[in-house]
């Protein structure tokens, strides 16, 4: 589970940090809510598909982006998407 559900954090704590990501004005928060680093330079975005309307078949192969750089580089986030059809449960194993 992650922190909310740790026990980590009172309950009155993970209301704040919900209130504090969802809301504004922003709730004053008991702790400091500046960004650790700042990021500075271009931001590029890869995508694996073109465009989501069209549907993908699984063959049971590795799906990947692979890319190198030739020099030091920030990995901000990624995102995971599933089934146009619904919910459904994924096992999915990321390296980077």
């Amino acid at each position: 589970p992650g922190p909310a559900q740790s026990g980590i954090l009172s309950d009155r704590e993970v209301v704040n940090l919900f209130l504090h990501f969802t809301v504004n004005p922003k709730p004053k928060v008991e702790y400091i809510d500046r960004p650790r680093c700042c990021l500075r330079g271009k931001e590029c975005s890869i995508n694996r598909f073109q465009q989501v309307e069209s549907r993908w078949g699984y063959s049971g192969t590795s799906d990947r982006i692979r890319f190198t750089v030739n020099r030091r580089i920030s990995i901000v986030g990624f995102g995971l998407y599933g089934s146009i059809h619904g919910p459904t449960d994924y096992q999915v194993n990321i390296q980077v």
